[in-house]
């Protein structure tokens, strides 16, 4: 029988590459050889689509196409949060539509296709509100010198301007045996950091915290050196949380965090479960116990409604919170999202004004904070290897390259000793 090749690409979030990592191993497992999506010889192109902005329904769109262009005659299956919201992809001549569940069926669907047993034009979209109980797939593949294990699906939290609620469903937790078992596999893979992924991960039924504590202290995941979270709620940053997380010798020191404004007002009317003094008072108290603590976040900007004053008010807030970098989203209506109604909608000239101001205020504590560390010593995974230099980040997620030197070292924990830095990075000599 013929050996079928297959590509994936990946838009959106750490889910969705999770997920992708999931997909790809699902396809090994079927017989299938993985090639780059731009490899015009593709027999399966899969596109695992976003939709948390405009922006991502349009790249989804662009994908699907591009796919269509490299190999007429190939199988094009698309998957992921784009098309659980627009099943009827009309005119983009996908073969195999998906929503955010079954994702990992598609290499069975596919090679039916391909064989012959089956027709193209399948559509398997479910309402996504019945999936309440957590879909169990499993990664044995990560392309990454890190591994994504995903321990949650879906939120509850019905933010205003949010539409994942609707293509995710409710709240739901992976079983802990589930997760250790894949934070074994990784571990026996010679993997040294885990990044804990989900939906709203705060909102881990078994408690996150108390998720931490068991995955740090597994005696048989001796090769994990780092555990780091995925996006946190600032809500649950409470006293115990922090006393906890602060013993925890494996846990990264960093936190990404979904602050989005940092207008109380603004937050309000997004329906967040926190205000700007509750996040500045639970970062203080973790800052006081957690050493070399970093921050990073996730922000929104041009919100309906936010004024100048509002927009300084979140400005504000970063630099007093010293944020490292921020992923910077300009404000996108969601078709069935409360905030898609609401009056005052920023124009998007202004929208894009204040991003740019946002990520140039972070590109400003970067380099301070960079040149803050030089001299400093941290333990390192080393990734990429490019130009002489390895690329690897600190477990407070700052970015390093590391002067290469022989044998190769990529995927291995060094000491690395930082030297100097630019805009973007630090550099480093490994210590020996």
């Amino acid at each position: 029988m013929r050996k079928y090749s297959a590509s994936v690409h990946t838009l959106g979030c750490r889910v969705n590459q999770y997920e992708s990592d999931c997909i790809i191993s699902e396809l090994v497992n079927t017989g299938f050889e993985i090639k780059n999506f731009d490899d015009d010889a593709c027999d399966l192109y899969i596109i695992n689509t976003c939709t948390v902005t405009a922006a991502s329904d349009k790249k989804s769109r662009q994908f699907i196409r591009r796919a269509k262009k490299l190999n007429p005659r190939a199988i094009i299956a698309v998957c992921g949060c784009f098309s659980q919201a627009n099943p009827d992809i009309s005119g983009l001549q996908a073969d195999i539509i998906l929503g955010t569940p079954g994702k990992t069926k598609i290499a069975q669907l596919a090679l039916d296709i391909l064989n012959g047993h089956t027709a193209r034009g399948v559509l398997d979209v479910p309402c996504i509100s019945g999936y309440k109980e957590y879909e169990n797939i499993n990664a044995s593949f990560s392309e990454k010198t890190r591994a994504y294990v995903k321990i949650q699906d879906g939120c509850e939290a019905a933010c205003s301007f949010c539409i994942v609620p609707q293509v995710r469903g409710p709240n739901k937790s992976r079983d802990y045996a589930d997760i250790y078992n894949e934070a074994k596999h990784f571990s026996d893979a010679g993997y040294h950091e885990l990044v804990l992924t989900g939906i709203e991960i705060s909102a881990y039924e078994g408690g996150l915290i108390n998720l931490l504590e068991n995955l740090n202290n597994e005696p048989d995941l001796e090769n994990i050196k780092s555990i780091r979270l995925g996006s946190v709620d600032p809500f649950i940053l409470k006293k115990d949380f922090i006393n906890r997380f602060a013993c925890l010798d494996k846990v990264a020191e960093h936190l990404h965090l979904s602050l989005q404004s940092g207008s109380s007002r603004i937050l309000n009317l997004m329906r967040r479960r926190y205000n700007a003094e509750q996040v500045l008072e639970n970062i203080s108290y973790a800052e006081s116990k957690i050493a070399g603590l970093n921050l990073t976040a996730d922000v929104i900007a041009g919100f309906p409604g936010e004024t100048d004053e509002d927009f300084e008010e979140r400005r504000a807030i970063i630099n007093k919170l010293r944020i490292y970098h921020a992923h910077v989203f300009t404000y996108s209506k969601r078709p069935g999202t409360d905030a898609a109604g609401f009056g005052g909608q920023v124009p998007e000239n202004i929208k894009n004004a204040r991003s740019k101001l946002l990520a140039q205020v972070c590109e400003r504590i970067k380099a301070e904070i960079h040149a803050e560390n030089i001299g400093r010593e941290f333990d390192i995974i080393l990734e990429d290897l490019h130009g002489g230099y390895y690329t690897g980040k600190t477990r407070s997620f700052m970015d390093v390259r590391i002067m290469a030197r022989p044998p190769n070292l990529c995927g291995t924990w060094q000491r690395v000793k930082i030297t100097g830095c630019v805009q973007d990075y630090l550099y480093g000599e490994i210590n020996i």
